[in-house]
């Protein structure tokens, strides 16, 4: 059935409600960020998508729109704010987005090193 197949990207094979999901993101190009491997958990809760998925970097990156414990600000990614149209892979692209343009950002962490 198809309840009992993998969902690609959700964390746990039994989360019946589809709320936790991994996501990788490669840095984009040119810029500090590029071709590094950034793996996130986001977690799209009950009130989906009329409100936010919650996501947060699990591999450590210093970028303004990202706080010490890795969780993503994304008032400051989505310049016109979250609507319930938007889905999961917006928010994505925009914090994709946003690594791009990002300014004033320096030594970053070595591979792989975690929050």
């Amino acid at each position: 059935q198809w309840y009992q197949r993998r969902v690609r990207g959700l964390e746990k094979d039994d989360d019946m409600t589809l709320t936790h999901w991994n996501a990788t993101i490669i840095g984009p190009p040119r810029c500090p960020f590029e071709n590094r491997i950034y793996q996130l958990h986001i977690e799209a809760g009950p009130e989906y998508p009329s409100v936010p998925p919650k996501i947060r970097f699990r591999t450590r990156i210093i970028v303004n729109f990202v706080n010490s414990s890795g969780q993503v600000d994304l008032k400051q990614v989505l310049p016109r704010g979250w609507n319930k149209s938007m889905t999961i892979k917006d928010a994505l692209k925009s914090i994709w987005s946003s690594m791009q343009k990002a300014k004033g950002v320096g030594h970053q962490p070595n591979d792989g090193v975690m929050f």
